[in-house]
């Protein structure tokens, strides 16, 4: 259950009352045993974050009157199996997300670490929730075949300032800036922008997104930024109250001529039956005038013991064709080999 803390306090050497706050805590742990295993080699482990990454946070509001509120969020992510931190680690940090902004009725501004807008598309068009291990749709951030590219799909950035419509309309604009912070070389250095545009009222959703991101970064400017861009397009319709169908496409090329570009196809479709939910995804990238790419599939199933906490098993196969570099599951992976990786856990899932 998210705890919440109401407090009232007043200004310091005045008499006048602030307006009224609200914090949350609120977070995930997740843990699955796993068995995975890749060109001869396979291992069994306990792992985190099999349906969701473990993490916890603090977010809050305050109300400042006339439609304004105040708000922000600190998100970290926790290895529940070890304790330590994630992105990077083994230090606890706000790295997840951490921001700051005001909304009102026009929409919201905020500034700091978030997710991209490109990454908020696909997750509304994915029945695995954009899980880092057993989503198919992982393999939009490879960049096999496609040397001097970033992440296809760049899942946070930092140093953001972002706009969003409010939530809950049919028309949905989310458009990102990221400081590339260079001082050197090249001051484009690490820059990073986005946004998608969409509708998104029940039972249907689509949207178009995009971004482009120059490489290098504050601490390592480069003299000549290296553009990666991607578009996308997402859609889901809800078919009643149990099934749901969901596809993505991408496409990823950049600003050097001898990298060629990547397209990547996604389906997905979930059906829920009390309180079971079966989901699966499929997913093909290809990479142009090239013979290497890669094939994946998911089976997943989940059992509501209650609303925080589910019990869940997975099934995961990705395959490597002409020799491609894709891997899943942290296992050891030898490039350039063509081997394939598969998959399969159960864990428990709680939310708080």
């Amino acid at each position: 259950m998210k705890k919440k803390i109401l407090a009232a306090s007043a200004l310091l050497g005045t008499g006048f009352a602030c307006a009224q706050s609200t914090v949350q805590l609120y977070g995930m742990v997740d843990l699955f045993v796993q068995r995975v295993s890749s060109g001869g080699r396979s291992v069994t482990q306990l792992a985190d974050g099999g349906n969701g990454a473990s993490r916890f946070g603090f977010r809050g509001t305050e109300d400042l009157g006339g439609g304004l509120a105040a708000n922000f969020l600190l998100e970290a992510g926790v290895n529940a199996d070890t304790g330590t931190g994630t992105l990077p680690g083994p230090q606890i940090s706000f790295t997840r997300q951490s921001y700051v902004g005001l909304s009102g009725g026009w929409g919201r501004v905020d500034a700091g670490r978030m997710y991209t807008p490109m990454f908020n598309a696909f997750l509304r068009a994915d029945p695995f929730g954009m899980n880092a291990i057993y989503s198919p749709l992982v393999l939009a951030a490879q960049t096999d075949a496609q040397p001097g590219l970033g992440p296809a799909l760049a899942f946070r950035a930092s140093n953001m300032v972002r706009y969003r419509t409010p939530a809950g309309q049919a028309f949905l604009l989310d458009l990102a800036y990221a400081f590339g912070e260079s001082s050197a070389a090249s001051k484009r250095s690490g820059e990073f922008y986005g946004g998608a545009v969409g509708y998104d009222k029940a039972p249907y959703y689509a949207a178009y997104s995009f971004y482009r991101a120059r490489s290098g970064t504050a601490a390592a400017p480069v003299k000549s930024p290296v553009v990666t861009r991607a578009d996308a397009l997402s859609a889901r319709i809800d078919l009643g109250e149990s099934w749901a169908v969901a596809a993505n496409g991408m496409r990823v090329g950049g600003g050097l001529a001898s990298t060629p570009s990547a397209r990547l196809l996604n389906l997905g479709v979930s059906f829920q039956d009390g309180l079971s939910r079966w989901t699966a995804g499929i997913v093909q990238r290809k990479v142009s005038g090239s013979p290497r790419s890669q094939f994946g599939i998911t089976l997943g199933y989940d059992y509501a013991l209650s609303k925080r906490t589910v019990l869940y098993g997975r099934l995961l196969h990705l395959s490597n064709k002409g020799g491609a570099t894709a891997s899943a599951g942290g296992i050891a992976f030898t490039p350039y080999s063509g081997d394939g990786v598969n998959s399969s856990g159960v864990g428990i899932r709680h939310s708080f």
